[in-house]
Parts: structure tokens; sequence; C-alpha cells
């Protein structure tokens, strides 16, 4: 993860979108008027979307609108409803829509009161970098305060307010587990991260929980390696159940086992059979991933059943030929 310092939108940064708003469709017009495009594939939604749909509408190009979650969710606003028209308007409207998971399919559907073609793209990973390196890691275990013998758990991505990790932090004092060994890593930053330090403050946990910040791609890698259980606490509602996480993918790439709330995107996708292990509510993540630490036969039967999931449903030719297939399909006009 390679971010500034905060990932959430700034009074410059939300002027500037703002801005792009209006500034965009000359540009978008201009460049319809004077070339041809067999479609478009569309990412955004306030800023660049509903402008591009009725552009593209206008000079007759078909529009792939690539669903990746709910983006009026994503981060508290005073533009929910505004962001949220503008999803509707999308998902109702776009030409054909690819979502990552079958979740996110189902809710683009119903929300957008869609009649046509939506289909589902599983996204692509390229497992290679995060396997175990070879070469001499630059992030050692001493660096971050863990010694020998301690055991410990991960969570890496955004600190979002749905991200549940006030919830394990609460757990984690609660049960003691800094006496039995255990350390809680946190790779990443957001707008929890000053709440989280200071609830790591007031609990006396500062020497037990670890924030890296944000880490380059290059040597996130490295980071994960020094992980014996990856977490993945999000809370279950709206904007979770329809995600895709990424870091899950990631982590199970990374050779170590998995513990997660069950996400309606990532329960349909990977099921009972992938490894991974599920639970319920936020607050139970940190406790199922001790319990899990200290079982090493249940540990290599995780990772062993993660592996083939990975292999089987995220390989980078099928995910990159699938995606592929959906632009043709939308060039083509293809209903079903």
């Amino acid at each position: 993860l390679h971010r500034r310092r905060h990932s959430f939108p700034t009074r410059r940064s939300s002027d500037l979108r703002l801005f792009a708003t209006i500034s965009y469709i000359p540009l978008l017009f201009g460049l319809l008027r004077s070339q041809r495009f067999d479609s478009i594939v569309l990412y955004a939604v306030p800023t660049f979307g509903w402008q591009t749909i009725i552009l593209a509408k206008m000079f007759k190009v078909p529009v792939l609108y690539r669903a990746l979650d709910v983006s009026h969710k994503i981060r508290e606003s005073i533009f929910e409803k505004p962001i949220q028209s503008a999803e509707h308007f999308i998902y109702h409207r776009a030409t054909r829509i690819s979502a990552n998971n079958p979740a996110m399919a189902r809710y683009c559907e119903v929300s957008g009161s869609r009649t046509l073609p939506t289909e589902v793209n599983l996204p692509p990973l390229d497992a290679s970098h995060f396997g175990e390196s070879t070469n001499a890691s630059s992030v050692t275990r001493d660096i971050l305060g863990i010694r020998d013998g301690e055991k410990v758990l991960m969570y890496m991505g955004s600190f979002f307010y749905f991200s549940g990790l006030l919830e394990v932090i609460h757990s984690f004092h609660d049960a003691k587990y800094k006496d039995q060994g255990f350390k809680l890593v946190l790779v990443g930053g957001g707008e929890q991260d000053e709440e989280l330090r200071l609830l790591v403050r007031d609990l006396g946990l500062e020497t037990s929980v670890i924030f890296t910040g944000f880490v380059d791609y290059k040597v996130l890698g490295d980071y994960l390696q020094l992980a014996d259980i990856f977490i993945n606490p999000m809370k279950p509602d709206l904007v979770s159940n329809t995600a895709f996480p990424h870091k899950v993918l990631q982590y199970m790439a990374s050779g170590k086992p998995v513990v997660s709330t069950q996400l309606c995107g990532l329960f349909e996708t990977f099921g009972n059979e992938s490894g991974i292990v599920w639970v319920d509510q936020s607050e139970q993540v940190a406790s199922a991933a001790v319990e899990l630490a200290q079982n090493p036969k249940a540990i290599i039967e995780k990772v062993a059943a993660q592996s083939r999931a990975v292999e089987q449903l995220l390989d980078l030719d099928k995910s990159i030929d699938s995606f592929a297939g959906a632009i043709l399909r939308t060039i083509d006009g293809e209903v079903r």
C-alpha cells in the first residue's frame, strides 16, 4: 500500500472533485466528437460516472461499468445522497455491468432496477508477489519489536469506519492476548488512524499493537510474511457485504491462514471449502485467530485449501480473459 498519510478526503481534494465533475464534461465531449471509440470502461461514480453515461449515449458508445464497491457508503460524507443518486443512474443505464463479486452484481441489479446485462468477473491476483521471498527481507520481526516465539495477528489495508478494528483491539485487551505471547500488527492507515492509536494508548497496549503506517507495494509481501494469522474483521453491513476486499486475496496468496467475518461477497465466492475461517461478528475475530494460531495441524489444512482456492478462482490469465470478454460483449451488444 503506497499512499499519502491521510487517505480520507481533505477540503482541497473535495473542492477539486467538485470542479472535476464540471470540467470533465467538455473534455469527454471533445474526445467523443473527435475520435471513434468502440466502448468506454467506466470505474468512476460521482466524479465522472453520470456524465460519461449521458455523453456516451449521445455519441452511441456503449459503456461497461466496473462495479467494485458501494460508493456512497465508503466514507461518511455530506454528499452521500447525491453519490447514491449517481450510483442508481449508472446502474440503471450502463450498457453492461462487470461486478467483482456476486453480491455486488446483485446489489447493482436491485438498486438500479436493472434490465440490461450484468455479469461477475473476479479480479486478477498476482500471487507471486505475495509468496515467501527468496531474498533477505528488508523487514524483520526485530524491527517491529516482535520477539522470538511471539505470534502475530495482522491486518492490512485502510482503516475505514467499518473496519472492525476497534472491536478487535478491545477483544485483544479484554482477553489479555498480549500476556499469551500475541502481537497485533496493523499495516495501513486512514480515517480511523487517530482513534485507533488513542484507544491503544488508553488500554496500555502500545507494545502489543504495532502500527506500521502505509508501506510501499514493493515490500508489502515482506510485511505479510511476518504474520502468523491474517484477520479481516470488517463489520457486516451494506458496504462490506457487497465488497470483495483485495486484502483477503493477498492474505491467501501469502500462504498464511485467514480469519474473516462472513461477508456476502467473500463467502459467496469462496464458501466453506476455501480454508478461510469464518465468524459472524468483528468481536469474534481475535479469539478465532488466537485459537487457530495454537493449532498447527489446522493451519496446514487451511493454508492448503486457500492455495487451491486462489489457483482455481483468481488465476491471473483467466481473470484477465474474463474481463476482456466482458469488454467484447459490451462492444458486440450481447444480451446475456
